[in-house]
């Protein structure tokens, strides 16, 4: 990712309708697991830290994250994280069988991770009975030049695809459902749109992340949180990301 990506990630995090929305789901996700607050929770490729912050106010206070990014690292201490380091997921840095619930969202698309290494090694991370929290943007259709020139992406995925990854590794799959059905339309519209207009041809590549009129914030969290509410009882069958919970099998 670009590093001035990092502090737009940081700013956008507390209070965009996209962001506000995954936090939410992702919660959500690990309560319906009934993770008790003694669990040890591992955010791999943590970016800024807020996902860290929300797990340690709302689920278990034993967290700890890492992300490939030395740019990340310069917004942790302003989060107030301590066990969190420098590092990539294609050799995460914690012995085996060592969390109850690892999460990952939005790490997997990127350039540089080898996704079946990468997920090998979330899956090795995970104490037998552990549970995984897959997020990835959906569609490679869905895909824009310089959006994900800027953050590092180079693939999208289906259901299908996600679920033969995920499959290549003793777990239970206990949901794979797409998120952000909701507001699906306007997103595809959008990178397809933005897709043929021209951008500025200097500088370097730059997410598709600007900041909304308040009340245009308002209005589309509001439909992301209904949708939020339906995902806790029906999974999505489009959407712009998709989400895999799985158990680690005891081998």
């Amino acid at each position: 990712m670009q590093p001035h990506e990092y502090q737009t990630l940081y700013e956008f995090e507390t209070f965009y309708w996209w962001y506000q929305g995954i936090h939410g789901m992702l919660l959500d996700a690990l309560r319906s697991l009934e993770i008790g607050p003694e669990a040890r929770f591992l955010d791999a490729g943590c970016g800024t830290g807020q996902n860290l912050v929300n797990v340690k106010q709302h689920v278990t206070a034993d967290v700890y994250g890492f992300d490939f990014s030395i740019h990340a690292a310069t917004f942790w201490d302003k989060r107030g994280l301590e066990t969190v380091c420098v590092a990539s997921i294609n050799e995460i840095p914690f012995p085996a069988e060592t969390f109850d619930v690892v999460m990952s969202v939005d790490v997997l698309e990127c350039g540089a991770v080898d996704e079946e290494t990468a997920y090998g090694q979330l899956w090795s991370a995970l104490k037998p009975g552990g549970h995984l929290v897959l997020v990835v943007p959906a569609y490679d259709w869905l895909l824009n030049p310089e959006h994900h020139d800027a953050v590092g992406a180079v693939r999208r995925y289906t259901r299908p695809r996600l679920a033969a990854l995920v499959g290549k590794r003793p777990v239970k799959v206990l949901r794979i459902t797409h998120l952000f059905a909701s507001v699906f339309p306007l997103v595809a519209t959008y990178r397809i749109i933005d897709r043929w207009v021209p951008r500025r041809s200097d500088g370097p590549p730059r997410s598709d992340l600007e900041a909304l009129h308040p009340a245009v914030n308002r209005l589309l969290f509001g439909v992301v949180n209904a949708e939020r509410k339906v995902l806790r009882h029906w999974d999505m069958p489009f959407g712009s990301s998709i989400m895999a919970v799985v158990r680690k099998e005891e081998t």
